[in-house]
Order: C-alpha cells, then structure tokens, then sequence
C-alpha cells in the first residue's frame, strides 16, 4: 500500500507480472461486451414481446371461458401492450445510453 497526496493505492504482490493479468483482463472485456449496447436492445425486443404474449395468451383463455369477459380481456390486452411499450422504453433506453457512451469514449 503507498500513501500518496490524500490518496491511498493497493498494489497486487501477490502477481509477479501485473501487466499480463491487465492485458488478459482487458482482451476479455473488449470481446465480451462489444456489442454489449446491441444486445441489451435486442433484449428489450424480445422482454416486451414475451409480456405481450403473456397477456394475450391470458385473456384468450377467459374468452375460453366465458364470453363475458371479452371486455376484460381487452382491457388486459391493452393494460399488456401499455406494461410491454413501458418495459420496451425502458430497456431500449439503457441500450441506447449505452450506443452514445460509446461513441462519447470513441471521440475522445
């Protein structure tokens, strides 16, 4: 541990080459999450499609039922289209952060 001007800083003794553990750890980061910014856009994609098939799939089986509840299984479709854009934004906005981060580090 090395004391500098109000900062304090670890170093690793127990490796004998930091340098290789760094460069292992960088390669794995740049290969793992390159597309990190697509993916999770994919994500939100297949998140909202999944909960608007949920809700569909649902009120498809009161209509099964029973005829009376068409209206209800239409509000639940449209309470499942609302729940499934809001989740689709949501995801798909953190994906987009993440597109501008890295064209934000690309610049600079």
């Amino acid at each position: 541990m090395k004391e500098t001007k109000n900062e304090t800083v670890f170093e690793d003794i127990s490796s004998s080459s930091p340098k290789k553990v760094d460069l292992s750890a960088q390669k794995y980061a740049d290969g793992a999450f390159k597309n990190i910014d697509k993916i999770v856009k994919a994500i939100s994609f297949m998140v909202a499609l999944g909960i608007l098939l949920v809700f569909v799939a649902v009120a498809a089986v009161l209509v099964m039922f029973d005829t009376i509840f068409l209206i209800l299984s239409i509000g639940l479709v449209i309470l499942g289209v609302i729940i499934a854009l809001i989740t689709l934004f949501l995801i798909y906005g953190m994906g987009h952060i993440l597109t501008q981060n890295k064209e934000i580090l690309k610049r600079l």
